[in-house]
């Protein structure tokens, strides 16, 4: 099941949860509500920002070094740190300004519109580097819902709010590079899932059109860097084609070429050693930043 998917189907059941909360607590008066927000964001992305930067500064490097070399088409690491995302909460009341919500979203960053793409002429000669890097996150999440007036707000208000809270982020990380020069090519891809703990607080606005449904639009940090990538790779050598499992590992590796250190993101069976490489430890995908949301919000 994608992501995506897995987002429908968690607050599919977290909308059945509080429909059971809200039903015990009709009889104490009680309300619920839910909110749907979509909109973009700017996320750290850790090593496989790392990563992109990395293939940039040695690209840079070669074409510095070789005076025949030139850099026609170049990787814009920046881009991968901003990426889209969407969020759904239920909100159940406790009283008519604090509640407790309930919820899901989807998160995601990472290469696009060339973003990875890199050509370096040597020569007569055009050698092609295709990086592409995707993150996304999929958080089932539990807050706190604090409004500055009443959940029962007269139509033409505006109010605002604050949210927060912890989730539980499933992860998924993926990678792939396409290499050509003269008649010979090298694919190689990889896709790794893992799993933590984030946090996450906002602000929102609300314009009520009527005692029951608003437009809001949400302003919101979040902390979730997380690690333990493991999952399955893929390899095109001039078609020899290979296959395997193992974990993401982030390290320096020394290019003799130029004689510097470069940033990398790639999956082995075991940790990779050697005078080479250095620092090498598990990679983290660092989805900690700030969104920018609007939706609309129904209270029953």
């Amino acid at each position: 099941m994608n992501s995506l998917k897995k987002a429908i189907v968690i607050f599919g059941m977290s909308v059945f949860t509080l429909f059971f909360l809200c039903s015990a607590g009709r009889g104490q008066g009680l309300k619920f509500g839910f909110k749907f927000t979509g909109g973009i964001n700017y996320q750290l992305l850790g090593d496989g920002n790392a990563f992109l930067k990395g293939l940039k500064a040695r690209a840079d490097d070669y074409v510095e070094k070789y005076s025949g070399d030139k850099l026609e088409q170049s990787i814009f690491p920046l881009a991968s740190n901003f990426g889209y995302e969407f969020d759904a909460d239920a909100v159940l009341y406790l009283t008519p300004q604090f509640g407790i919500s309930l919820g899901t979203g989807y998160i995601r960053g990472g290469t696009k519109f060339g973003s990875g793409n890199q050509i370096l002429l040597v020569g007569s000669d055009k050698e092609t580097w295709s990086n592409d890097v995707a993150a996304s996150a999929v958080p089932i999440k539990v807050g706190i819902y604090y409004t500055f007036s009443s959940v029962f707000a007269p139509q033409g208000k505006s109010s605002s709010y604050l949210f927060g809270g912890i989730g539980l982020y499933s992860a998924k990380f993926s990678f792939s590079e396409k290499y050509t020069y003269q008649t010979t090519w090298s694919n190689y891809s990889f896709e790794a899932k893992a799993s933590g703990i984030g946090f996450y607080a906002g602000f929102g606005g609300e314009k009520w059109i009527n005692p029951k449904f608003a437009f809001i639009y949400e302003i919101s940090g979040r902390y979730a860097n997380i690690g333990g990538f493991t999952g399955t790779f893929q390899t095109d050598d001039n078609g020899r084609m290979a296959s395997g499992s193992g974990t993401v590992y982030y390290y320096e590796l020394l290019d003799s070429n130029t004689g510097n250190w470069y940033p990398g993101a790639w999956m082995f069976e075991v940790a990779p050693s050697g005078s080479t490489r250095k620092n090498v430890r598990e990679a983290k995908i660092d989805f900690s930043g700030v969104g920018f949301r609007f939706g609309i919000k129904v209270n029953f």
